[in-house]
């Protein structure tokens, strides 16, 4: 329980080292070799979700109520992640949260608590099985707050807090006379009318955010096609309006989709009731869900939202509080099947670290980052910490 961050990279750079193109086969062997050492390390249970590519858990013993899930996938990303996150510092992320978990578990000012740990092959693809998964081990993954730690290509004067995310689902048709542009054009205008919109909170966000030049620079990069317009009109609408693409496959199958539909969703449009309206709008032709990420909030009040902003303080000016992310997570899957939503947490990383095999010295600073967030974390999910916030409210 008391395991450095030293043994922690000792034991985990194989794992750490393997390339972006690596036959999947060999990275889950060599995943589930490391989060079997992990998992004794920190004296978590050790569970693989079978598939083709397998999901694994890091759980409490039976009956162990966990009081933190910490997500990260074990693959490289299929979808571009920069700016949100450097590219192939997936592993690296899990890396630097097992070793920051190693060394709170080990303190003994918190008792040695323990946490639930999903790794995923890929946090941006995979949401149906990852729903199932979580509501499959649901008694175990039940906890107050849930972070996902992210390796960031650089540090922002104030750390970035994201008050949600965007959801996005993934249709794919089978019916040749669909005309799959028609179909997206009235699926995107439905989603603009139903809405909801900036809260109010969020327009006060909104315009703190777009003052910050650094920070809609960030945001532009974000975007494959910026929206047109500036400020706070640019920001509402890259963060809160319905977007829709098609993707035809490059050589057609007759038993594979002859199009993808792809929708960026709003706060009160659900998958499934996407899914049926699609179908409707297709005279009854086949369609099917590939992809379903709710859309999804986080209270400012939430433990996982007022950790990040205390640590904040800690490594850097502040907190920039925005009122969503502007890219698609699993935060909406986490809400409908464990009741606690998903938060980022960017731990920045120097550009001389290299990826696959950081130093020492450039890992310790990371596992440290990552320690501290977790201990931020336990502070405000304590029996102590909860009773006395009823109080004040």
């Amino acid at each position: 329980m008391g395991t450095d961050f030293a043994t922690y990279l000792q034991n985990l750079q194989t794992f750490l080292s393997l390339p972006r193109e690596t036959v999947p086969q060999l990275t889950a062997s060599e995943t589930r070799k490391a989060l079997q050492w992990a998992g004794q390390a920190l004296g978590l249970e050790f569970t693989e979700v079978e598939g083709v590519a397998p999901t694994f858990l890091l759980l409490p013993a039976a009956g162990g109520v966990p009081t933190m899930v910490l997500f990260a996938s074990w693959h490289a990303e299929a979808l571009p992640v920069q700016p949100a996150a450097v590219e192939g510092g997936e592993r690296l992320a899990l890396a630097t949260a097992l070793a920051g978990l190693g060394r709170e578990a080990g303190s003994a000012s918190n008792g040695g608590a323990p946490a639930s740990i999903v790794v995923v092959p890929g946090t941006t693809q995979g949401s149906l099985v990852l729903a199932d998964t979580l509501r499959e081990h649901r008694a175990r993954l039940r906890a107050p707050v849930a972070f996902w730690p992210r390796i960031t290509p650089r540090a922002p004067r104030r750390r970035r807090i994201f008050l949600g995310s965007r959801g996005r689902v993934v249709l794919g048709i089978w019916e040749t006379g669909v005309n799959a542009y028609r179909l997206r054009d009235r699926m995107v205008e439905e989603l603009r009318a139903d809405a909801y919109g900036p809260r109010p909170l969020d327009f006060e966000l909104l315009r703190k955010v777009a003052q910050n030049r650094d920070a809609m620079d960030f945001l532009e990069e974000t975007l494959e096609e910026p929206e047109p317009g500036a400020g706070e009109d640019a920001l509402k609408e890259a963060l809160f309006a319905p977007r829709g693409q098609v993707v035809l496959p490059q050589v057609k199958h007759p038993d594979r989709p002859q199009a993808w539909l792809i929708l960026e969703i709003t706060e009160n449009a659900e998958p499934a009731e996407l899914l049926e309206r699609a179908r409707r709008h297709a005279g009854g032709g086949r369609i099917e869900m590939a992809e379903g990420f709710p859309w999804d909030r986080i209270s400012i009040h939430h433990p996982s939202a007022q950790a990040g902003i205390k640590f904040s303080k800690e490594v850097s000016e502040g907190a920039e509080i925005w009122p969503s992310a502007p890219w698609v997570t699993a935060s909406g899957i986490f809400t409908r099947a464990l009741g606690t939503p998903l938060a980022e947490w960017g731990i920045p990383i120097d550009a001389s670290v290299a990826v696959r095999f950081p130093k020492p010295e450039q890992f310790e600073k990371l596992a440290a980052e990552a320690a501290g967030l977790i201990r931020h974390a336990k502070e405000k999910t304590s029996p102590e910490r909860r009773r006395t916030s009823r109080y004040e409210s």
